[in-house]
């Protein structure tokens, strides 16, 4: 009798963890359609602007090839004495006629940033155009040009060209808000001019708007490419919804990156244009582009550059900027998902490993004195990943690696070309940190039974995963991506993945979860493969980009600790070894932990008689 009550526990303990993974996988598939089925519009739209433009192309045509003629080798820490030049122009244009505003409305700052290895000194020019209203619009456009130039340099001047115009235009047209026209020079670079702007201008808490553009004016263009993604943050959708009616009525369409690329830019903080400064700091921001080939015409910078206007036009005559609902996906439409709908499928992912924890606890019974020396010997899987991120930050502060301010361009340069010297220090140091925390905390002869050992692996490794997998949704929603398989493919090897009984067709001939775990890196591999073709940074300056990313701060502190606890729980668990139910007459111990062991090795099992069935499916 009491063997036949221990036989059904353990039987009801596999059906539970089958149960509670078949109910978290129905959850996540119900939760999956509702949220997407109810994808929601933008509560309030903004009409656009039907009247007339008074945008000159022919002038700022006359003013990109003059801008491109003065100041043709426009990049990061160009000869100060042409920078100079430059800016005295632009000052100029700003306070002669035609425009002739004051010069307290003209606002030059220079200053100097970290980038990568180097400072670099960078030039803003803005004029202030005061409006009725104190809520302010803010149109940028970049003087420099990227690294890698795909098309003549000319192209990148015509944003400053449609500036200028602009700024010329609205000088004598009555508006209600006020205008802020902005010239940078850091196209590649994360918006570091937007965000020192931001910083430093007295009334930035008014901008409720930005609009940044560059590459635009060529004839052959059918469509305008849109940056909208940002530091855990979006474009709102009426702003898009805005843009794309307005460019719709210059037979121009707007192209926006798709669903799955915006979560990957935003789960590995990939993210880069100038619309990142706004919506890092959640003001609504745009950035309208073309990084196709040609040059600007005067005919494509009429259509185009009358666009700009009436979009800017359409912002004005409206009330009030919408509030931002909370935008985490965006469709071309301006159909969107919000933040809330994305916590809520990333909270959801979480329940795997949550279910596996629970379940292998309640039936493992372990003592502390034996969950303290597994801990122990979890610690020694985290504690050596966690020198390695400090050292590399520490080798960030000392010039070692690299180190950027908001975020990191993925073109070529110290982000992406490893360095030999910092690389070998790493893996020297991190290897013999592992080999002494391994030596001194790791469990490496357990002095409990077998099966005990098993389930106090299989707890540690679970709990570890779940604390990981926390941190990561607290620390961004989006960044749940690369641990869809560790959450799900390794609680899997707990649950199905176990031998079968010996009359099937086919059984398992692994020892360990090995196979099922390694699974778990099949999300990593692709996100891996995403960074080094999504953005160019290739497939062997992948890694050190990433590095370099998380000295610069682009994952705070939970991801790195994020990783290091889901790595080391990967390793714990990686040395479970795969447990079935034991045939009941094979039981010689009555504990019920017994009931669970390892396989008979195949060498020294007996051939059952095959006129009498067995007694368990798994024996």
């Amino acid at each position: 009798m009491p063997l036949t009550i221990r036989r059904r526990l353990v039987d009801r303990v596999r059906q539970w963890r089958k149960i509670a993974y078949v109910a978290c996988a129905a959850l996540v598939v119900l939760a999956v359609a509702v949220v997407f089925l109810s994808v929601s519009a933008p509560a309030s739209s903004i009409e656009v602007f039907s009247g007339s433009t008074f945008f000159d192309p022919d002038r700022a045509l006359r003013t990109a090839r003059y801008l491109d003629d003065v100041y043709h080798d426009r990049y990061l820490g160009s000869p100060s004495d042409d920078a100079t030049t430059v800016i005295n122009w632009l000052v100029e244009k700003y306070t002669r006629p035609p425009i002739q505003v004051p010069e307290k409305s003209v606002l030059v700052d220079e200053f100097k940033v970290p980038l990568g290895n180097k400072e670099v000194t960078l030039r803003n020019v803005a004029v202030v155009l005061q409006g009725p209203s104190k809520e302010t619009i803010l149109v940028t456009a970049p003087r420099d040009t990227p690294p890698i130039v795909k098309v003549d340099h000319l192209a990148y001047a015509s944003g400053t060209a449609i500036l200028v115009d602009l700024a010329q235009v609205f000088s004598s047209r009555p508006h209600q808000k006020t205008f802020i026209f902005l010239s940078t020079e850091d196209i590649d670079n994360g918006a570091l001019s937007i965000g020192r702007f931001l910083d430093t201008y007295a009334d930035a808490g008014n901008v409720t708007t930005i609009l940044s553009i560059h590459g635009l004016g060529k004839e052959d263009t059918q469509a305008l490419k849109a940056g909208v993604t940002g530091s855990q943050s979006v474009t709102p959708g009426w702003y898009l919804q805005l843009a794309a009616g307005t460019l719709g009525k210059a037979g121009l369409d707007l192209e926006v990156p798709g669903i799955l690329s915006q979560a990957a830019d935003q789960a590995l903080s990939l993210s880069h244009g100038d619309q990142v400064a706004g919506l890092g700091r959640r003001i609504a921001s745009l950035a309208l582009y073309d990084d196709g080939p040609g040059n600007p015409t005067s005919a494509g910078l009429a259509t185009q550059g009358a666009a700009i206007e009436r979009l800017i036009l359409s912002l004005d005559s409206g009330t009030e900027a919408p509030p931002d609902p909370g935008t985490a996906l965006l469709l071309t439409s301006g159909r969107f998902l919000t933040n809330r709908a994305v916590g809520f499928l990333a909270l959801l992912m979480l329940l795997p490993a949550a279910a596996a924890l629970l379940i292998w606890l309640f039936t493992s019974r372990i003592t502390g004195k034996v969950a303290l020396r597994h801990l122990r010997n979890f610690f020694s899987f985290a504690l050596p990943l966690a020198w390695i991120f400090l050292l590399a930050f520490l080798f960030s502060r000392f010039g070692l690696i690299p180190r950027y301010d908001l975020e990191v361009p993925a073109v070529s340069g110290p982000a992406t070309q490893p360095r030999l010297a910092p690389t070998l220090l790493l893996i020297l140091l991190g290897g013999a940190a592992f080999a002494g925390s391994r030596h001194f905390l790791g469990y490496l002869r357990p002095r409990e039974q077998r099966a005990t050992t098993e389930m106090a692996r299989l707890s540690t490794g679970f709990l570890g995963l779940l604390v990981g997998l926390a941190l990561v949704l607290f620390r961004s929603p989006f960044l749940i991506l690369p641990c869809l398989a560790a959450a799900w493919a390794w609680p899997l090897a707990t649950c199905f993945a176990e031998p079968v009984y010996t009359g099937a067709v086919w059984r398992h001939r692994f020892t360990s979860n090995a196979p099922v775990l390694l699974s778990g890196l099949i999300a990593p591999i692709l996100l891996y493969a995403y960074i080094a073709s999504a953005d160019g940074v290739g497939w062997t300056g992948a890694w050190w980009y990433v590095l370099v990313k998380t000295v610069s701060g682009s994952y705070g502190f939970l991801g790195p600790a994020a990783f290091v606890l889901i790595t080391a729980s990967f390793l714990t668990l990686l040395g479970a070894r795969r447990m079935r139910v034991v045939p009941i007459e094979t039981l010689e111990v009555t504990d019920e932990l017994s009931l669970l062991e390892l396989p008979v090795p195949r060498s020294r099992r007996k051939p059952r008689n095959p006129t009498r069935p067995p007694l368990s499916p798994w024996g």
